[in-house]
């Protein structure tokens, strides 16, 4: 028994140093012939106290953002100042074109036409081209001095008013008053309406108007948009007794005309009446007004 005992505790001390000696031999770093990797070094941590120094950028993304196409970024276009200089360059010289133009003519028409009253009136000697030339800014200023209006030779309103008036001073239809011309063209109402007649038969309106003149001992052309060139322009407040009065009708223009009475009346020769007092305040003339003229000196000078 005592023999079972000591092997019992031999062997535990045998089998306790042999795990000794396996331990130590785990513990122990393991060596080959192979060599070995260097070992990675792990970064040292950032630090607050110490900032992180800027990476350059790599030359590869500089030359991405260099090669964007200009649709991407949108640079404000800005205009080269050669350019802007041009700009008011011009803009200054047109200016001064307008500053060193006169304010002479609306239109070649107006003009032209106010050449030929310079002539009748003995101003100018022109023959009238309704462009303005030295020759008639100096008849235009010799007719303002003349009339005291402002005398720069220029055709303004003013001027081209009076221009008119005066020549028609010398072409219209003198001493007939607009009442006996009322009064005659009262005694033929309800002829009737032929068309190109021009007596007591039968009158169109044109032949209508001429025959009542012809009786006051005046001449009118016979047709009416020859007539509506006689005389000066008048508008519908400015409109007396012995006017004539047109209306655009079956024709574009001065294609119907008429004798104005007063009160916003006229006589004319209808096509459905025949001679016949209307009114220019119908819906049917109304409509139809073209324009009047002043044929009588007697029914004075028009103002504005």
């Amino acid at each position: 028994m005592k023999m079972k005992k000591k092997l019992a505790s031999m062997l535990t001390v045998i089998m306790l140093a042999c795990s000794l000696a396996w331990q130590a031999q785990a513990a122990a770093p393991i060596v080959s012939n192979k060599p070995h990797k260097a070992p990675v070094a792990t970064p040292p941590a950032v630090s607050e106290a110490q900032p992180v120094k800027a990476v350059p950028e790599p030359a590869a993304v500089k030359a991405d953002t260099a090669a964007k196409p200009a649709a991407e970024v949108k640079a404000p276009k800005q205009a080269k100042p050669e350019k802007k200089a041009k700009k008011t360059a011009k803009k200054k010289s047109k200016k001064t074109k307008e500053k060193q133009q006169p304010k002479v003519q609306q239109s070649n028409w107006r003009l032209k036409v106010a050449q030929q009253k310079l002539q009748v009136l003995g101003f100018s000697d022109e023959r009238p081209s309704g462009r303005m030339t030295e020759a008639t800014s100096s008849a235009l200023k010799s007719f303002q001095k003349q009339h005291k209006l402002k005398a720069d030779g220029e055709l303004n309103d003013a001027t081209y008013q009076k221009l008119t008036w005066e020549a028609f001073t010398k072409e219209g239809i003198p001493k007939v008053k607009g009442k006996e011309i009322v009064s005659r063209a009262a005694k033929y109402k309800g002829v009737p309406y032929v068309f190109g007649g021009t007596t007591t038969k039968g009158f169109d309106c044109s032949g209508y108007v001429q025959h009542v003149f012809k009786d006051c001992k005046a001449k009118l052309p016979r047709l009416a948009d020859e007539q509506a060139l006689q005389g000066i322009f008048v508008t519908q407040k400015q409109l007396r007794p012995g006017d004539l009065v047109f209306f655009t009708t079956y024709a574009a223009g001065a294609s119907h005309v008429g004798i104005y009475a007063g009160d916003g009346q006229f006589w004319s020769a209808s096509s459905s009446k025949g001679v016949m007092l209307s009114s220019l305040k119908d819906d049917y003339w109304k409509q139809r007004y073209y324009g009047a003229r002043r044929v009588l000196i007697t029914n004075g000078e028009v103002y504005k």
